[in-house]
């Protein structure tokens, strides 16, 4: 139950204290109601806590009508004060109760916020740029792979007092972001040879409740997010990719035999690998160590022993760190080039 309470505790004031008042609120009257806490207690080990239970809460909403949704931003233009809220809350769970129990042991947290391509756009322009290669890019934790068409969207980064764009200029899709570090130096063009996505639950978007579950993950006072996700879906089917459901020890090597040496094979991941155990991180680890020994690989993540972005190089001889930035805003409206 201590794990439990520090996760909403955490999640309130490092995650929502600045960025959603409705979820910083509740999680603060949450981890002092036990009747809630026996509730959320059932939710597996693996998944962030607080994420989860509130998108099973918009989901369900999304699905029924509930005096609860008079209170948050998403489904109201002008919700009834927040202090009354917490009490619609409880009334809703236990109404739900066994439906929100379903999702808890159907569902995963499984955001797919392309903002973050912001981010990821320079250092595979970087990469691209070392390797003087087509990109191969193979996405571990993939959701609905919206990251994986990152150069079809158009970047506006602002940096100081100035504003740079780089990506597919004529896009539809325009993700905004922030540059706090040194200037850019990497955002050319490169070239995609392939599109490769891993999920445990790969979500279609071309299904409804699919559609509806990343929806649900968007925090309610984000509504510039919810119109991104909706942007981004509309060109999401013009874009040749492979997602794959199932383990990502069997399914990547095998991928890995299906791409040419004239590409440059490059593995990445975003805010996925705190699911992952310890025992799966080595077994992951050890996997591209063992990929590398006949194919050099660019590995970026973070999330794995710390929030930093890291960008690595494997190869049969060399493990090396070509470029380490600091953590990034989660929702990719940040992030700091080094």
């Amino acid at each position: 139950m201590e794990k439990l309470i520090l996760s909403f505790t955490r999640f309130a004031e490092i995650e929502t204290k600045n960025n959603s008042s409705l979820y910083y609120f509740w999680c603060k009257k949450i981890i002092h109601d036990e009747e809630m806490l026996q509730l959320l207690i059932q939710i597996p080990a693996s998944q962030p806590k607080p994420n989860l239970f509130f998108a099973a809460i918009q989901f369900l909403l999304m699905r029924y009508d509930d005096p609860l949704k008079r209170y948050i931003p998403s489904f109201v233009l002008n919700p009834l004060p927040i202090e009354e809220s917490y009490s619609a809350l409880q009334k809703f769970v236990k109404k739900y109760e066994q439906a929100l129990i379903q999702c808890f042991q159907t569902r995963r947290v499984q955001t797919n916020e392309v903002r973050r391509s912001a981010y990821l756009y320079p250092i595979f322009s970087d990469i691209a740029k070392r390797a003087q290669k087509p990109l191969a890019l193979i996405e571990i934790g993939t959701s609905a792979g919206l990251l994986l068409n990152v150069d079809k969207y158009c970047y506006e980064v602002k940096e100081g007092d100035s504003f740079i764009y780089y990506g597919h200029l004529e896009s539809q899709v325009l993700l905004k972001s922030e540059n706090i570090g040194n200037a850019l130096t990497c955002y050319r063009d490169f070239q995609v040879s392939d599109r490769y996505g891993i999920d445990l639950n790969v979500l279609q978007l071309q299904n409804r409740d699919d559609y509806m579950w990343l929806e649900a993950l968007i925090w309610p006072e984000h509504k510039e997010r919810r119109k991104l996700l909706h942007q981004a879906s509309t060109i999401h089917s013009e874009v040749p990719k492979t997602l794959l459901e199932g383990d990502v020890l069997q399914l990547l090597p095998s991928i890995i035999q299906n791409i040419s040496n004239a590409h440059q094979i490059v593995i990445f991941h975003t805010h996925v690998a705190n699911q992952f155990s310890n025992e799966l991180k080595e077994a992951f680890q050890q996997t591209l160590a063992n990929i590398a020994k006949d194919k050099p690989i660019y590995h970026v993540y973070n999330n794995m022993y710390d929030e930093n972005i890291h960008v690595d190089y494997l190869s049969a001889h060399l493990n090396e760190e070509i470029r380490l930035l600091p953590k990034a805003g989660s929702h990719g409206q940040f992030f700091s080039w080094c």
